[in-house]
């Protein structure tokens, strides 16, 4: 890359690895690769690998986007359906490490959004903020679930070998084909039904 070397051109080149190959493609020296330059000189403009990392979900994520809505249920819908969307761009996303905080600006902009349509509902803050990552949790768990079984060929759910004498409940549950996969049913169905699900426990919280 002819241009001379910024943060900006660092993430940008960490970002379409990890779009291509992954993030474990990512390291210091790939990336130096990318833009062209040694990889010491790229500690002139980010301090570590974590940091990086960071700087690519900022990115990834993007600020949450603006939408109206009409009340919170159809509010928290809207966003987990444009935060999955976003995943999907970045799948990589999902193999970034929980480490208890949210240190970038991009992550705090879709919490905000959260809380912009759950405000008015009669509930504390920290509730309300609890229920958003709740949601987000499941948006990522979805996602990480959808990748997974993309990259293998279907199997059932309990393997047929297994002895079930000892747990009656699940031999019912697979007798009266509880477990069997619809056929019909997309990836995208599946997360809808999920979010479904989600957004109704998230209904019994609201006073």
């Amino acid at each position: 890359m002819a241009r001379g070397l910024n943060v900006d051109l660092v993430v940008e080149a960490a970002v379409a690895i990890a779009d291509e190959d992954g993030l474990a493609a990512v390291s210091m020296a790939s990336v130096a690769k990318r833009c062209g330059f040694t990889t010491m000189s790229l500690y002139r403009h980010v301090a570590s690998k974590d940091e990086l990392v960071w700087r690519m979900v900022d990115v990834a994520l993007g600020p949450a986007p603006a939408y109206a809505f009409d009340g919170w249920r159809d509010g928290l819908e809207r966003w987990g359906h444009a935060l999955m969307a976003r995943l999907r761009e970045h799948p990589w996303a999902i193999d970034i490490p929980i480490n208890g905080t949210l240190p970038t600006y991009a992550q705090l902009s879709w919490l905000n959004r959260g809380l912009e349509v759950l405000d008015g509902h009669g509930l504390q803050p920290g509730a309300a903020g609890d229920l958003v990552l709740l949601l987000n949790g499941y948006v990522f768990w979805a996602l990480r679930l959808e990748v997974a079984l993309g990259a293998q060929p279907p199997q059932p759910l309990v393997p047929p070998e297994l002895d079930l004498e000892d747990l009656p409940y699940v031999r019912r549950a697979m007798a009266e084909g509880g477990f069997d996969d619809d056929p019909q049913l997309t990836a995208e169905d599946t997360f809808r039904l999920g979010l479904k699900r989600t957004l109704d426990g998230i209904a019994g919280a609201i006073p």
